[in-house]
């Protein structure tokens, strides 16, 4: 595993400049002070004790803290060797990865376009082979969207499965720490328990998974769903009006809870961050606590509803975003049908098992226009063993998947 490690550092410096994955890089022997072990990199929200922990932000830039991560912890315990800390929206506070202190996050498949984000310097940097595992945090989609645009796996557990202690707050009510990985396997042998056996059947939220979707992305979604059914499942259609709802039922309330964390800073150093984040930090401070509390109660209500669907069927299936990666410029406007802005319409999608807080995974399922498409599934609480099984064993007959242009087997 010495060399292993070695490779994944050697790997991280030669790709550094064509992808921006990384924030700090290790030195010789990994952030773990290990030259042995499995090298996995860490997103730069999550505390690393002796190593800097900016949250992509500049507040934050030369904080070094003296105690890991819970998270960071049990992964040097179970063999892992950091390699370094990647780069993320600031504060994981966007979808982008568009970081206006270290620059933006490019993608492995075309470097022009957006990683997604917030945790796009970890799908980077696992889509090109620098590291087999990385830790990502996931709160809207932080975690499957960037997984989903970079073509690898996303894995975001059960709210509460993983400790956030020491893990930079956006929204507490729905921070979960999850992995991004080069196959399911990875995500198994990090995450523990392996279940067994086949989803019998799966739901499809059709208006909701492929209404104002891209039609490339419908495309590779149904050729997976059809892959699926011929592995012995059955496909059940369904329509739940109330997911319609799950972005503005969200965004209230992300963000009158990331607000309450940056008071600390907003607004005396408002100048400070990065304008997207500001605008998010100015708009929070319209919430009212009204409006909060609304948002509560409908993110109860959401669960309760998504919990009885996951009584009926094994697994709900669907696209991971409605779109492929686009360059960042765009951002913020409204090119997509219907005026939506890309930044929101990735949220789209992945807001619904946040929301719930209950277990989803991202595995790339195909390319429309060169470019990685992924297949959301989610599933009840507690089975994220069953949900991985179920993903492996997609994933098993889909086939290999090919390496992205930047790359380590193509550098």
């Amino acid at each position: 595993m010495a060399d292993a490690v070695g490779a994944a550092l050697e790997a991280a410096r030669e790709l550094q400049g064509a992808l921006n994955a990384f924030i700090t890089i290790a030195g010789d022997r990994g952030t773990g002070g290990r030259e042995t072990g499995i090298p996995y990199a860490i997103k730069d929200l999550i505390a690393t004790r002796g190593i800097r922990t900016t949250a992509g932000s500049r507040i934050l830039a030369e904080w070094v803290p003296t105690r890991d991560a819970a998270i960071v912890a049990a992964m040097r315990k179970a063999g892992y060797t950091s390699i370094g800390k990647t780069n993320t929206h600031e504060f994981a506070w966007g979808t982008t990865n568009d970081n206006p202190h270290y620059g933006a996050t490019r993608n492995p498949w075309a470097p022009h376009l957006t990683t997604g984000g917030s945790s796009g310097g970890s799908a980077a940097a696992v889509a090109a082979g620098i590291v087999p595992l990385a830790l990502g945090t996931d709160t809207a989609g932080s975690v499957r969207i960037p997984a989903a645009l970079c073509g690898c796996v996303g894995f975001k557990p059960g709210w509460g499965r993983i400790a956030t202690a020491g893990v930079i707050p956006l929204a507490p009510t729905l921070d979960t720490v999850g992995f991004l990985a080069a196959t399911v396997a990875e995500v198994q042998r990090a995450f523990g328990g392996r279940g067994t056996g086949r989803a019998r059947t799966i739901g499809v939220v059709e208006e909701h998974a492929f209404g104002r979707s891209d039609p490339a992305v419908i495309a590779a979604v149904e050729a997976a769903l059809r892959l699926l059914e011929r592995q012995g499942a059955r496909i059940r259609r369904l329509a739940i009006p109330a997911l319609d709802d799950v972005v503005p039922i969200g965004t209230t309330l992300g963000r009158f809870e990331a607000l309450q964390y940056h008071r600390r800073w907003y607004p005396e150093r408002r100048a400070e961050y990065g304008p997207d984040v500001a605008r998010n930090l100015d708009s929070a401070s319209d919430v009212t606590r009204r409006q909060y509390e609304a948002a509560r109660a409908a993110r109860r209500r959401l669960s309760r509803l998504l919990r009885r669907v996951l009584e009926e069927v094994d697994l709900v299936a669907g696209p991971a975003v409605p779109i492929v990666a686009f360059e960042n410029r765009v951002a913020w406007e409204p090119v997509l049908p219907g005026g939506e802005l890309p930044r929101f319409a990735l949220t789209r999608l992945t807001y619904p098992w946040s929301l719930s807080r209950l277990p989803a995974i991202t595995v790339p399922c195909g390319l429309a226009e060169g470019l990685p498409v992924g297949l959301q599934l989610a599933t009840a609480a507690g089975r994220e063993a069953h949900l991985l099984a179920a993903a492996a064993a997609y994933e098993a007959a889909r086939g290999p998947w090919p390496a992205p242009p930047v790359s380590v087997s193509r550098a």
